[in-house]
């Protein structure tokens, strides 16, 4: 049987890089903007809504076909948009669906979307595959920066923090590090989750039950919390390390009121000491829509292909099993694994 394409894939803040293997073992280069916005500049015109860009030539035959087209400015703002509807590689002639007179002048910029994910912009670019054909049965190994980035620009989803009752500040107090011991004016870090339920329920170091708690109080909490504009729920329970049960219940009533993203720390993280629990718990939810959306519309291109995905253990996972939790460190993890495989062959058994 012929072997699939192979596809290993990295994604950064600014550039995607892509190496890929043919059947017949040929390596294979390709570089794209993590945006999946392809950019060119006229040099040609031809006719109204025709024109031509050198660099585009040699490009697949017939591969920017449907994607759009936008016209910049020269602050880079959008003037124009329209589908592509013919691309002629020999020449890197465009013609457009639609240009009014005087749209396209020589020198301007202009950019090429599909709406598609860097991943599959970058498999497009090496199999020469148009958007109107589909993808074979390929296989990708995926390292991405998606769940970094949302985190550093405070892009993630909108987050509830359920906890025990008396805790609502277990997080914003945390463990007590001053890295600037010496400050006057302490600047504590603005938390991710938005808002804070407290369930009254309490469980001793053992997991015995000290405070049961109440079903129909709890559902009376979870409906007022589904009325807000929160997305998804981070449960953290104390002592949910020795006992999963009380956060097991609120789990199933937050999925009978009509929560479908919640992350629970005894699941994720069954370890003792509430604070590094809970934020690991609060990180996976507002990580999770995020990380769904991006890996689904990935998936959904790839059809029946093989996608899986580097965690921040510096190992892969199927993309079905890819959580929030798991994406924060997997770039340097990568880095790692990568450095430590080049120094192996370079003869170092030991490298630092």
């Amino acid at each position: 049987m012929t072997r699939p394409w192979e596809f290993w894939i990295d994604v950064g803040g600014t550039f995607t890089d892509c190496i890929a293997r043919s059947p017949d073992d040929e390596l294979i280069t390709a570089k794209v903007l993590s945006s999946g916005i392809v950019k060119g500049q006229i040099d040609g015109i031809d006719i109204t809504n025709r024109f031509t860009d050198t660099a585009r030539i040699g490009d697949p035959p017939e591969m920017w076909i449907g994607y759009e087209l936008r016209i910049l400015d020269s602050q880079g703002d959008i003037l124009q948009t329209s589908p592509v509807q013919e691309f002629d590689s020999e020449t890197g002639a465009f013609t457009l669906q639609n240009a009014p007179a005087g749209a396209l002048t020589i020198g301007t910029n202009y950019e090429l979307s599909s709406g598609e994910e860097a991943p599959i912009l970058a498999i497009r670019t090496i199999l020469g595959l148009p958007l109107n054909e589909s993808f074979p049965t390929v296989s990708v190994k995926l390292g991405t920066t998606r769940g970094t980035n949302a985190l550093l620009t405070r892009n993630g989803a909108r987050t509830a923090f359920i906890t025990t009752k008396g805790f609502a500040d277990v997080l914003h107090i945390g463990n007590q590090d001053r890295p600037r011991l010496f400050d006057l004016k302490i600047e504590k870090p603005i938390p991710i989750f938005q808002q804070t339920v407290e369930i009254d329920e309490r469980l001793s170091a053992d997991g015995e039950v000290l405070v049961a708690p109440n079903e129909n109080e709890i559902r009376e909490q979870l409906q007022q919390l589904k009325q807000t504009n929160v997305d998804s729920i981070a449960i953290c329970l104390l002592h949910s390390f020795a006992n999963s049960a009380h956060e097991e219940l609120v789990e199933r009533l937050a999925q009978e009121v009509g929560f479908n993203e919640i992350s629970t720390s005894s699941k994720l993280s069954p370890l003792i000491k509430i604070v590094s629990r809970g934020d690991t718990t609060v990180m996976d939810a507002y990580l999770n829509p995020i990380l769904k959306d991006y890996v689904g519309g990935i998936r959904n291109r790839l059809g029946d292909s093989s996608l899986k995905i580097m965690t921040s253990a510096g190992g892969l996972i199927d993309a079905d099993r890819f959580v929030g939790k798991d994406s924060i460190l997997s770039g340097p993890a990568g880095g790692v694994i990568g450095f430590s495989q080049v120094a192996k062959q370079a003869g170092f058994e030991k490298s630092i």
